[in-house]
């Protein structure tokens, strides 16, 4: 965990190397030695707001104020308010409350029912984890009420802000831009133990492992890139998440990769999640985890069953698809899965009561978030990140969001996303080697594609080569077989040990 040397040099990168570098964030040697030795000590510390946020903890601890930490419904806000309150009661001594709110009936972020509620417990002050950017009526309806609040969030925020402490790093210094909301939770987290328990992060978090793997499962569930300080808390996370004893978390280990093994919690309620990440021992963690199970794989059968009957719309080319009765908790998985389907950004809109509600879900190198601002006059509400929205229409306007947005949408068009363009001399033994060092590859951070140009094909001792008057590569494995040709242009996958022909174009002669 402490930090290691790094003797390679930026500037001494070739310009191949840097610019592959530079899609994945690292842009000089402070993020080139973050991202080849993602550690704790790397974490940023500093930051305007950040240190009034712990100033206020501080005081209220100081004075005996009783908090709530308020969180969301998803696995990322789930193990986000079980961290923080994890972490507030080691720095108290004391029971922390928590709030979840139902989205169905509350809406997502801060809700009259929870403020009334936390003023029916004696709260004094709340901190939200993983919402309330966008909580401005609630926000001003909880200061009129005499609670104080602190904003931790991750979405996007709106040209205008909430009253009070927002800590958000799409709004400034704190860390990096694309945190998730368990991953802000951390960095608090840290902050407090560093200020009212004089704990570096490399002592506190062996004391108290379940945090950072806390902050590692909703890092993962969210889906942000992991990369920069995400990139830490994954590989520290996974360090962690091998020694560590505590029942629920020991047992994610010992199925199998951490993505396959938290997939079920994703299918459970708030209430089931939380009591799976409570178990006192392993056979309670075991009798929980297979109850998330069967209602994983029946929520599966069901979501299937519900993509089915879109396959009209899909058919006729809606890339905006309406069904009044879909289940809302299958709504972004149908989202995410006609994108791979139609390789188009998706919006999937269903009904609750009388109100109109949608999800989108879109590629990488799309953003979802402008389109619903360019119609933001269709709308009650919206927000979310640019690959993925939720929104609210305003009644009798369906159609002609669909009219309005399904141009932008038909607009994209899914290509290879290639890292940086290559001689093929440039891919040598040494530039596997560099790429093994980027491991683990996760989200944000592939395995690198390269292009490279007019070189020849051929098949030679059953091996795919690809050559030209100076030099050979060979191929471990081809996806789309080209036919023996003097000149194509490659696209190559490397992962530091096989190098994968993924496509290749005929080359046109210059007429």
């Amino acid at each position: 965990m402490g930090k290691e040397k790094i003797d390679i040099k930026f500037e001494s990168l070739s310009a191949g190397i840097k610019n592959f570098l530079k899609r994945r964030e690292v842009i000089d040697q402070e993020t080139l030695e973050r991202f080849l030795d993602p550690s704790f000590e790397r974490l940023r510390k500093e930051d305007e707001v950040l240190i009034k946020v712990v100033k206020k903890i501080e005081e209220a601890v100081r004075e005996n104020k009783k908090f709530l930490i308020w969180g969301d419904q998803d696995i990322d806000g789930i193990t986000a308010c079980f961290l923080m309150k994890m972490a507030m009661q080691k720095l108290t001594g004391e029971e922390i409350e928590t709030y979840i709110p139902d989205r169905v009936k509350e809406g997502y972020g801060l809700s009259e029912m929870g403020i009334n509620l936390a003023i029916k417990k004696g709260i004094d002050l709340i901190i939200t984890v993983d919402c309330g950017t966008t909580s401005f009526k609630e926000i001003e309806s909880l200061f009129k009420k005499d609670l104080d609040v602190i904003i931790t969030d991750h979405h996007e925020p709106r040209d205008e802000l909430p009253k009070g402490l927002i800590l958000n790093p799409k709004l400034g210094s704190f860390g990096y831009a694309y945190l998730s909301g368990a991953g802000v939770a951390f960095k608090l987290a840290d902050a407090l133990f560093l200020k009212l328990m004089e704990k570096t992060t490399n002592n506190w978090v062996r004391e108290f492992s379940e945090i950072p793997i806390l902050a590692m499962i909703g890092t993962i569930s969210d889906r942000v890139p992991q990369l920069d300080e995400n990139r830490i808390l994954l590989c520290e996370g996974l360090k962690l998440l091998e020694k560590t004893e505590n029942p629920s978390l020991s047992l994610l280990r010992k199925i199998g990769s951490i993505e396959e093994a938290i997939e079920p919690l994703h299918s459970g309620t708030e209430y089931l999640t939380w009591k799976f990440f409570s178990s006192l021992n392993e056979e309670e963690a075991k009798d929980i985890y297979s109850e998330l199970e069967a209602k994983h794989t029946y929520w599966s059968i069901k979501a299937g069953e519900y993509f089915l009957s879109f396959k009209d719309q899909l058919n006729l080319g809606y890339l905006v698809l309406f069904d009044p009765d879909l289940d809302k908790e299958f709504t972004g998985t149908i989202a995410n899965r006609a994108k791979e389907s139609t390789g188009h950004p998706i919006f999937v809109i269903y009904m609750i009561g009388e109100h109109l509600r949608g999800e989108g879900r879109g590629p990488t190198d799309f953003d979802l978030l402008s389109i619903l601002s360019s119609v933001s006059d269709l709308l009650v509400d919206y927000g979310g990140h640019k690959m993925a929205c939720g929104f609210s229409l305003k009644e009798g306007k369906l159609e002609e969001f669909r009219s309005r947005v399904t141009p932008e949408l038909k607009k994209y068009e899914p290509k290879i996303q290639i890292d940086a363009k290559l001689n093929l001399d440039d891919i040598t033994p040494e530039l596997q080697d560099f790429i093994k060092k980027m491991k683990p590859f996760r989200r944000g951070n592939p395995p690198p594609i390269f292009q490279v140009d007019d070189v020849n094909y051929k098949i030679s001792n059953g091996v795919p080569i690809l050559f030209n008057r100076e030099d050979v590569l060979s191929l471990d494995t081809v996806k789309e077989m080209p036919p023996p040709s003097e000149r194509v242009n490659a696209y190559l996958r490397l992962n530091g040990d096989k190098i994968h022909l993924l496509k290749w174009e005929w080359v046109e002669d210059e007429k």
